[in-house]
């Protein structure tokens, strides 16, 4: 099977407006479409510990600008057992709590949805079965409550979860419905790493606002997806994080809709990279700058022992080309206060982690990568393998085999828009094989290449314009439907959207 064109009710909004608000009056898809068999049961251990979360997701109000009151969805909740350390809200943010799991802990998650319209909740980068993966064919309508229950598989590392409604994800994500998700694990606890305050989620997000300081939310530029005129970190414009000269453990999520960053300090010091989506890497590595797509995270050792009291340093993204016509203005996120002075014995750690490499001969596919292309096409948008999102729909080439390593080969070289993707797969996790990219972009390219964090496990990776990318792909040991997409929200909500099938 073929993967199908945009479906007649897509084709008809996508020519008469790009608007995310037009694509939102789509019919669901039917009942019958949600009965497709799901993936199989969480494999949980005996000794497994229950952690029991309840989370509300519902309207509130925020201070996001100074003195302004705006309207927002947020996730609230509490623990129902184990440790209140469990869920951790973040102080004066409207996101999401962080919720925090130990390798190997049961997670039973309930999920309240009162915001007026349908939702499910995805656990991004966590290998879940397909069934709690928050597929949009799971979603369920305002009043219900669902219960997401998997074993905690992943090794150490910073994750997240969001809302990833059809055609709505965009949207409710920008409202509030986001949040970090923290793993930890006995190999990480070992090592002398900064805990507890001087351990910081940093969520970065663009957001624009009306005249009375109201989210507003337009994206009407298919090129460049939203974004957004004030930047944000932890739900704040104007955001400070007062510090101590200490070093410190910044986990940084780029939960933007669609902007790229380039992320450096001011100052001119290197960016001492500890983290990428996956989890620890096997050791720091010194960059000029991080890129960050969104969806794509990475976890920063910053030693502020050097700087006086009274000093402070701002974390910015530098300017870039080569993503869109919209991206890549210099823009200031964070400013980092020291403000007080306290003694620090840690150091860097020289080895931070295990990775067990792979190599193209270890892929059952060897010499033969499985490819997926994006493109554009008029009336139709963004596709991923030749297509757009089906409910339940795959095609021939989108059959895999559980528990498999595979080369996947991702290429973004043609059709009459060529922009940069940030390409997310769910329920697995991949290694960069490689990256080349088109003589005619590769000035762009160069702009952004030595913020790229290929080393150790990833979920969501920059494809660059005139970029081919090469993975080893590991396929989750559950099997089902899995999601891989565009993680620019905009151009998932528009069907830039595809399934992978995980059969035994």
């Amino acid at each position: 099977m073929t993967p199908t064109p945009l479906s007649p009710d897509r084709r008809q909004i996508l020519q008469g407006s790009l608007s995310l608000a037009a694509a939102g009056t789509l019919a669901r898809l039917s009942a019958a479409a949600q009965s497709t068999p799901i993936g199989s049961p969480p494999a949980l251990s005996p000794s497994a510990v229950a952690v029991r979360i309840s989370l509300v997701a519902a309207p509130s109000s925020a201070s996001i600008l100074p003195g302004v009151s705006t309207q927002v969805w947020r996730y609230t909740g509490q623990v129902r057992s184990f440790h209140s350390g469990a869920l951790q809200p973040i102080p004066g943010s409207h996101l999401g709590p962080v919720l925090r799991f130990q390798q190997g802990d049961r997670a039973q998650i309930t999920v309240t949805n009162l915001i007026g319209e349908d939702h499910v909740v995805h656990w991004h980068g966590l290998d879940v079965p397909s069934d709690m993966d928050g597929h949009p064919r799971h979603q369920f309508p305002h009043g219900s409550s669902t219960t997401y229950d998997f074993p905690v598989l992943n090794r150490a590392g910073t994750y997240w979860y969001h809302s990833h409604a059809d055609m709505r994800t965009g949207f409710q994500a920008y409202k509030g419905l986001a949040g970090p998700l923290v793993v930890s694990d006995a190999q990480e606890q070992a090592l002398a790493l900064p805990r507890g305050q001087f351990d910081v989620p940093l969520v970065l997000q663009d957001a624009s606002f009306d005249t009375a300081g109201q989210l507003a939310y337009s994206p009407l530029n298919m090129q460049n997806g939203f974004l957004g005129t004030t930047q944000l970190v932890n739900g704040k414009a104007n955001a400070t994080l007062n510090v101590a000269t200490r070093a410190y453990r910044l986990r940084i999520v780029n939960g933007a809709t669609s902007r790229v960053y380039k992320l450096a300090w001011s100052d001119g010091t290197p960016m001492v990279v500890i983290g990428n989506d996956g989890g620890l890497l096997a050791a720091p590595s010194l960059r000029p700058y991080v890129t960050l797509s969104p969806g794509e995270r990475a976890e920063v050792w910053a030693d502020f022992r050097q700087h006086a009291v009274g000093s402070q340093v701002v974390l910015r993204s530098l300017p870039f080309s080569g993503v869109s016509m919209g991206q890549g203005a210099q823009l200031d996120l964070l400013t980092v206060q020291v403000t007080q002075s306290q003694p620090e014995t840690l150091q860097l750690p020289a080895t931070l982690s295990t990775i067990q490499a792979y190599v193209p001969q270890q892929a059952t596919n060897y010499g033969n990568p499985r490819s997926f292309a994006i493109s554009f096409s008029p009336g139709i948008g963004f596709t991923l393998n030749g297509g757009t999102f089906q409910m339940t729909g795959v095609a021939a080439n989108e059959i895999v085999r559980r528990d498999t390593l595979e080369h996947v080969r991702i290429t973004n070289t043609t059709g009459m828009m060529v922009v940069g993707h940030p390409i997310h797969f769910h329920g697995r996790q991949f290694q960069v094989l490689g990256r080349s990219v088109a003589s005619a972009n590769l000035a762009g390219w160069q702009t952004l290449s030595q913020g790229f964090i290929d080393e150790g496990w990833k979920d969501t990776v920059l494809v660059m314009p005139g970029e081919t990318i090469d993975l080893l792909v590991r396929y989750s040991s559950y099997t089902g439907l899995f999601l891989y997409h565009c993680h620019n929200l905009v151009h998932e909500d528009m069907g830039m959207m595809r399934n992978l099938r995980i059969d035994p």
